[in-house]
């Protein structure tokens, strides 16, 4: 998408030169640092938005069978592992 929009932001002289040190470190502009910290704190997903898919994951039925059987699956591939050179 074209950026079209501009926003004045003011930074101290030692600000701005921590900014621009992390900028220049990772290869990328003042700009896009902002930009990108912005879409990272500001414009993902609410907090409420996850939860609720936390909920909807944390609600499903899951059926795995029998303890018995599922214990020996588990005891099953931690011998593998172990056993594995």
């Amino acid at each position: 998408m074209a950026l079209t929009k501009r926003v004045e932001v003011l930074f101290n002289p030692e600000e701005y030169r921590l900014v621009e040190e992390l900028a220049r470190s990772r290869g990328e502009t003042v700009g896009s640092l902002l930009r990108r910290a912005v879409q990272q704190q500001y414009l993902r997903p609410a907090l409420k938005e996850r939860q609720k898919a936390a909920r909807r994951i944390i609600g499903q039925k899951v059926d795995f069978g029998e303890w018995e059987d599922v214990k020996a699956a588990i005891q099953q591939e931690v011998l593998k592992q172990v056993e594995a050179p």
